[in-house]
């Protein structure tokens, strides 16, 4: 691996990004694993579904007021409102009704969203990718070249880890979300909808989801297949932090992102094995996570 500073402070840089990235994805994904007890294998093809949408609403808004910075920021604010009703509607009509079963059947109802979802992308959009070109120039830092947008993904995930943690611990609703990962039975006992909760959880999780997917678009395109390389890596980072816990998610996505840049310099064909090496580690030393709770009531 080069030793040279700039360089290894460029891959760090990238590292980090990598990790917001990773964290945007998994924060939906750890808080319906953590609230709902749902194994939801579909959650990076909703993102995916999520890019494909803020895509198309950039090329529409990008013809009245350009392909710039300001129509990207609509067609993600559009875009992650839609995936929430849809995230809302589809733990009304699917996820609902898994509460009561078997790991297995939850993994096949999920696992069959992807096949539908992904059809669905076919048809709409065809087999193309998206992506969106700003022709954004590198800069240099420290006797490097930077992409500078690693900088504004960093300051996103920042921004949005910032903002879950003020909703769960400052919120009412975030409390009741909180509470309900300890005891959904108390929570209910009290008068509360869990129900309502559930849905409101859901659409949240896919709601962050769409929202990253926008994000990233300048940087990674929107491809059918990129959801089942993405998942593995997301379901590392929900279990080396702990379901349910946005700051365990936040640590883990770091450990990963900055793991994976630096050992895709030593073994570029093992850098995922070295990842779930860590995964092992932490299964074996904390089996709830870094970050997560030993003991579910």
């Amino acid at each position: 691996m080069p030793l040279d500073p700039s360089f290894l402070f460029v891959q760090l840089l990238a590292g980090l990004s990598r990790a917001m990235i990773l964290f945007l994805l998994s924060a939906g994904l750890s808080l319906i694993l953590g609230v709902m007890n749902i194994l939801n294998f579909a959650h990076a093809t909703l993102w995916l579904l999520g890019g494909y949408v803020t895509f198309s609403v950039f090329e529409f808004v990008g013809t009245y007021l350009g392909a710039g910075a300001a129509a990207l920021v609509i067609a993600i604010v559009i875009a992650t409102a839609f995936m929430a009703v849809v995230g809302f509607l589809i733990e009304r009509t699917l996820i609902q009704r898994m509460y009561a079963r078997e790991l297995p059947e939850q993994l096949l109802l999920t696992f069959a969203m992807i096949y539908i979802i992904d059809d669905l992308i076919r048809i709409v959009w065809g087999v193309e990718d998206r992506s969106i070109f700003f022709g954004i120039q590198p800069v240099e830092v420290f006797g490097a070249y930077l992409n500078p947008y690693y900088l504004i993904i960093m300051s996103v995930g920042v921004a949005v880890a910032a903002g879950l943690w003020w909703f769960l611990q400052r919120t009412k609703y975030g409390k009741i979300v909180r509470a309900a990962v300890y005891s959904r039975e108390m929570v209910g006992a009290l008068g509360i909808r869990i129900p309502l909760i559930y849905a409101g959880v859901f659409a949240l999780g896919v709601a962050i989801a769409a929202f990253s997917a926008g994000i990233v678009l300048p940087l990674i395109p929107m491809s059918l297949g990129v959801d089942i390389q993405i998942i593995v890596q997301l379901f590392a980072v929900v279990v080396i932090g702990g379901f349910g816990s946005i700051l365990g998610t936040f640590v883990a996505s770091i450990i990963v992102g900055v793991v994976y840049a630096f050992a895709i310099l030593l073994w570029p064909d093992g850098s995922l094995a070295i990842v779930f090496l860590i995964v092992v580690g932490v299964l074996i030393v904390r089996p709830w996570g870094l970050f997560g709770t030993e003991i579910r009531y």
